[in-house]
């Protein structure tokens, strides 16, 4: 017994019993003819059917996904990457389209006509190109970076040779009328016709893309970053912006008419697609110059491996100049990939003695001491917990004021035991220390502070002065400008707007640090610190500045011990002193000869700030100073 395991079996076991039938029967008969004749018309119609539905419902996804892919071609491109520019909306970045010409030989109809048209242009075959033409490649690369206004006359060029192609066909086509009966005539016409519908310039292919430019070349590069090749930023603005300066890739469909060109279908409108975006910074550029120049400047003189500069505004957050060095130029490939890394924001290492004003501003601030409460600072020599504390200079008894004006380590030291350790720990928190500031831009450090059950007998002196911690120079100005604005810790800003949208808000990130009083109290001790302490050569005629200096040994990892050769030396101030406009920071790493900070980074502080000052026509606030005369002021000649 045969059993029908199919449909397909059914049917062939259906048909079998049909033919078997038939030739059982008279063949010859009316009947029979007529019942082969129906039998044959069902089987048409069925099959017909069947082919129908395996089309139309079986396979009507497959086929149709295969006629659409040779008919229609779907591609995706980028959009013009949005601009980046300064406060002042200077550009800063931009992206221009530039051009690749290519040859598709294939298509090539009259090599001489495509050769008269580039000519033109300067743009002549190579050997390399002929070869490719013999070999019928489809794209031969003939001259790449071409403007966009080569570009547009090349296919003006194009548009008027077709024009008159045309005009020409149209006379001939006049002509074959005028020679109907002349055989030979009409021949040679209909021949000239027909050679006129090939396009000549089809063959000619042109692909557009955008190269980003940085106008300013160097300049704030570690602030706006760099992009890769496939146009996604990799470093600073850049990355950190990237998808609202890049938008959505825009998807276009081309439905192909011929061999020899394609019509564009679907163009996406505006409201369609996530366009993209302008950025536009808090950073001056004219400020970043100056910063730049006198950083540079130092660098040359001092030898240093890394220098960094900022200036921030400390009522409202906002980064006006942010410099790194040594920097690079976006345009081009960096050899040394840590020229690329921003140290104003993640170069974390040991502050030193700027970070003093933390203790004084919690002592000041706990009623624990008063600027003018005297400090026994030991005649240079403290021992705590089994190992001496030291000073550069010996003092005896001095002020709480004079121990910053003098940076004296001791004096420091006994400040924060007084304070005690859960109070500072609290407090270098809380000024946004061992936290990520939240500033847009990647590549962040948050600095090491470890939690006061992980500190030895010694760590909170030694804390006091800068040591056993690490902290970004972002951090340090940040402190300083909570001081300067009466005690609140504002989030850095470096971005003004992206598109339409403007941030102007000032974001707080904690109130209250300290109390008004108490910074107004920290304002007066590192105006002591300028006016006649350790800063004095960062001061300015006719400004008031309150500033510290911070010159910190760097720990050694194959010594285990702090370095006698290297140093890292700093200055951070505020102009004016009582009521800041500017906080301004400098750092040299690892300067060579004097390594100071009163003599290497005090300076380079006052020559930026001077020019700052000028630009942003802050008024002095000493202007008796400006008309006094040098040679009888007092100390002229010290």
């Amino acid at each position: 017994m045969i059993k029908i395991k199919s449909r397909k079996n059914k049917s062939s076991f259906f048909v079998f019993n049909i033919i078997k039938t038939l030739l059982n029967t008279n063949p010859f008969s009316a009947e029979t003819r007529q019942k082969i004749f129906v039998v044959i018309l069902f089987i048409l119609f069925a099959l017909i059917i069947i082919k129908l539905v395996n089309l139309q419902i079986i396979q009507h996804s497959s086929k149709d996904q295969f006629v659409q892919s040779m008919v229609y071609k779907e591609s995706e491109e980028l959009q013009q990457r949005g601009f980046i520019f300064d406060r002042n909306k200077n550009i800063l970045a931009m992206s221009i389209q530039i051009y690749t010409l290519s040859l598709d030989a294939k298509m090539i109809e009259d090599l001489k006509a495509i050769e008269n048209i580039l000519s033109k242009y300067d743009i002549t075959l190579s050997s390399s190109n002929y070869k490719s033409i013999k070999d019928k490649k489809r794209y031969i690369p003939i001259k790449h970076n071409i403007s966009e206004q080569t570009i547009l006359s090349i296919k003006q060029d194009i548009k008027d040779e077709r024009a008159k192609i045309r005009q020409k066909r149209k006379q001939l086509q006049k002509d074959l009328k005028l020679y109907k009966k002349d055989p030979e005539k009409k021949n040679q016409i209909l021949s000239e016709l027909q050679e006129l519908k090939k396009d000549k310039f089809v063959c000619i292919k042109i692909e557009g893309k955008y190269k980003r430019v940085y106008p300013e070349k160097r300049l704030a590069a570690h602030v706006i970053g760099k992009i890769n090749s496939e146009c996604v930023g990799t470093y600073g603005i850049e990355k950190f912006c990237n998808e609202q300066l890049n938008g959505e890739n825009i998807k276009r469909q081309k439905k192909v008419i011929n061999n020899y060109g394609s019509v564009l279908l679907n163009n996406p409108s505006e409201q369609d697609i996530e366009l993209s975006n302008d950025v536009v910074l808090t950073i001056d550029r004219k400020l970043q110059f100056i910063v730049e120049e006198e950083l540079e400047k130092g660098m040359e003189k001092t030898k240093a491996k890394k220098a960094v500069a900022i200036i921030q505004n400390p009522n409202n957050g906002e980064i006006l100049a942010m410099a790194s060095l040594p920097n690079y130029n976006p345009e081009e490939k960096v050899a040394n990939q840590e020229f690329l890394k921003n140290c104003a924001i993640s170069n974390s290492a040991e502050p030193g003695s700027t970070f003093k004003i933390i203790v004084l501003s919690a002592v000041l601030n706990e009623g624990l001491f008063n600027l003018t409460d005297k400090v026994n600072c030991e005649n240079g020599s403290f021992q705590y917990a089994g190992k001496p504390i030291t000073d550069h200079e010996k003092q005896k008894i001095i002020t709480v004021q004079q121990i910053l004006e003098r940076s004296s380590n001791i004096g420091t030291a006994k400040l924060a035991i007084k304070l005690g350790e859960d109070n500072f720990y609290r407090y270098i928190r809380a000024f946004g220390f061992n936290s990520l500031t939240g500033i847009e831009l990647t590549g962040e450090e948050k600095g090491i502070l470890a939690e006061t059950s992980k500190w030895s007998k010694r760590s909170l002196p030694t804390l006091s002065f800068g040591q056993e911690l690490f902290v970004t120079p972002l951090q340090t100005i940040g402190a300083y400008s909570t001081i300067a604005n009466g005690g609140t810790l504002l989030k850095p800003k470096i971005i003004k707007a992206i598109g339409d949208k403007e941030y102007n808000e000032v974001s707080v990130m904690r109130k209250n640090v300290i109390s008004e009083e108490t910074a107004n109290k920290v304002k007066q001790a590192l105006e002591g610190v300028v006016s006649s302490g350790t800063g004095k050569s960062a001061r300015i005629k006719g400004y008031s500045i309150g500033g510290k200096t911070g010159t910190a040994q760097k720990y050694d990892p194959e010594l285990r011990k702090y370095s006698k050769k290297k140093y890292m030396a700093s200055f951070c101030g505020m102009i004016p002193a009582m009521k800041p406009e500017i906080v301004i920071l400098v750092i040299y790493d690892e300067p060579t000869g004097d390594y100071y900070a009163a003599s290497v980074t005090a300076p380079v502080f006052s020559r930026i700030a001077q020019r700052t000052l000028e630009y942003l026509n802050i008024q002095p606030d000493k202007p008796e100073e400006l008309n006094e005369n040098p040679t009888t002021k007092k100390g002229a000649k010290k």
